[in-house]
């Protein structure tokens, strides 16, 4: 079959938040979502000092990680979510939201904070919240409209920044990393998120799109010659 056909179902039944970076190449995005085909990314090292990050905050109070966080306990959180199916112009889609958060806050009252944990070495506030923000919106539409379950009211959001910036000497045969320890509050877009949910599943749902300016994995496939 041609890869710039449907199949009669989509490869993924459900949208991942992880791929909610932002639209970089409709192309890609789509061949993702229709046939599974996506580049594989070597990430073990980031995965084994994101699970050290979530451990070395389980169970603390809020305020250890930030002052901002409203006060409350923090628990490591790796159930996985559904969410209702979303809708675009008040139609319903095929599309629910599949995922799993780091840390999850408990503030007592009924409501709850999400943290997600990075391991990043941007310095710029700025660039992590534009880089980040849909992936965040994406789980408070999750808890807040569950596929099954209780929603979970969502009072705050943000992420929880290691930076590694220095080596440490610890014993003869030990050496280790020191990090910078930095939270950033993500301000509350609800409605810039329904219109990238539907730009997101408008190219998912449409045809085989053209692919993006500046997409190296297109620029690669046609220099050896690849065709769909």
């Amino acid at each position: 079959m041609s890869l710039s056909k449907k199949p009669a179902t989509p490869y993924r039944s459900t949208l991942s938040p992880s791929s909610f970076y932002g639209i970089r190449c409709p192309r890609c995005l789509w061949l993702e979502y229709w046939h599974g085909i996506k580049l594989p990314a070597n990430l073990a090292l980031q995965l084994l000092l994101s699970r050290l990050q979530e451990a070395a905050y389980d169970g603390v109070a809020a305020n250890v990680i930030s002052t901002e966080i409203p006060d409350g306990k923090v628990e490591r959180y790796k159930k996985r979510f559904t969410s209702q199916p979303v809708k675009i112009n008040d139609e319903e889609t095929r599309w629910k939201i599949y995922g799993e958060i780091d840390l999850l806050v408990d503030h007592h009252d009924g409501t709850f904070s999400i943290i997600d944990g990075k391991v990043s070495m941007k310095k710029d506030a700025q660039s992590l919240i534009d880089s980040y923000w849909t992936q965040l919106e994406a789980y408070v539409f999750a808890f807040e409209n569950p596929y099954e379950g209780v929603a979970m009211p969502i009072k705050t959001i943000g992420l929880l920044q290691w930076r590694i910036d220095d080596s440490l000497h610890l014993d003869e045969n030990r050496r280790g990393f020191s990090v910078d320890h930095r939270y950033v509050s993500i301000p509350r877009q609800p409605e810039k998120f329904q219109e990238f949910l539907a730009k997101f599943i408008g190219i998912i749902e449409g045809e085989f799109p053209e692919s993006g300016d500046d997409c190296e994995t297109c620029k690669y496939l046609e220099k050896i010659g690849f065709t769909y």
